[in-house]
């Protein structure tokens, strides 16, 4: 099955030039219809099931033939998990970061809202990438998340029915303390998410067995026992249904594949 990618470039200069620009790369980079105009000084192309050319290498084509525009690149595959941002100034690249989702959850502080306010991802540190998320999402913010009433002094919660994620939100602006965890009662699991920043930068994440995180974290022990005990029977379940699928595996002689069968969180 084909794998859908999508490209989007936003080119940003004065509009004459960007009215000759869209006239030149029509058909060549996409097709017309896929050029709009966000205003007057600001032309996208969006290019859908891929350009033929890896992203970077068709943006420093694009930045070479216009350097006196400015082009932010953006592509992703399927969804906007694991999105790729670039951005070209004066003919060169000023930065280029792939956001790779390290755990994304929802805060349903606000339904009218997409996304400010709503979502927390958490991606792999890297340096351009609050650049990257301050330029392209510029609404991104897990600060304002300080306003809600969390489990205990400077935590915050919230769930999706399989993991639950405690939150303690940097504590300035420009640092980058935060701390995370995310707790699956159902499985028995916990992840320990370490050095956040209010773009959900991560330094470090590791599975941390649940004592150990009460340990680590003793505010939180208190509410992660609750979680723990109301899960008991889902655990219980889920070990059975385990133990069920391995046997079936051992006797077909597929034990090799029996880590398809297993039930680990997407964090590890």
């Amino acid at each position: 099955m084909a794998t859908s990618v999508t490209t989007v470039f936003t080119l940003t200069g004065p509009q004459d030039r960007l009215r000759q620009i869209a006239e030149e790369r029509a058909y060549r980079t996409c097709a017309a219809d896929q050029m709009t105009w966000e205003d007057d000084t600001t032309l996208v192309m969006t290019l859908e099931n891929g350009i033929g050319t890896p992203f970077l290498h068709h943006g420093d084509g694009l930045s070479d033939e216009y350097p006196d525009v400015s082009i932010r690149g953006m592509e992703y595959f399927d969804c906007f998990d694991d999105p790729s941002f670039a951005k070209w100034q004066g003919g060169q690249l000023v930065y280029e970061a792939e956001l790779i989702t390290v755990f994304s959850i929802l805060f349903p502080t606000d339904p009218s809202r997409d996304w400010a306010g709503c979502s927390a991802s958490f991606w792999h540190r890297s340096p351009p990438l609050s650049a990257a998320i301050a330029e392209n999402c510029p609404d991104f913010d897990l600060m304002p998340l300080r306003q809600l009433a969390g489990p205990a002094p400077g935590w915050v919660q919230t769930s999706d029915g399989f993991a639950t994620l405690f939150l303690r939100l940097p504590s300035t602006p420009d640092a980058q303390d935060g701390l995370g965890v995310i707790f699956y009662p159902g499985i028995g699991r916990s992840t320990l998410l370490t050095g956040i920043d209010r773009f959900g930068g991560v330094a470090r994440f590791r599975r941390q067995a649940y004592g150990q995180i009460g340990s680590q974290c003793p505010e939180l022990r208190a509410v992660l026992r609750e979680c723990w005990k109301a899960e008991e029977k889902k655990r219980r379940k889920a070990r059975q249904e385990r133990r069920v699928l391995k046997r079936k595996a051992s006797k077909e002689g597929k034990a090799s594949l029996f880590h398809l069968f297993d039930t680990d969180p997407w964090v590890v």
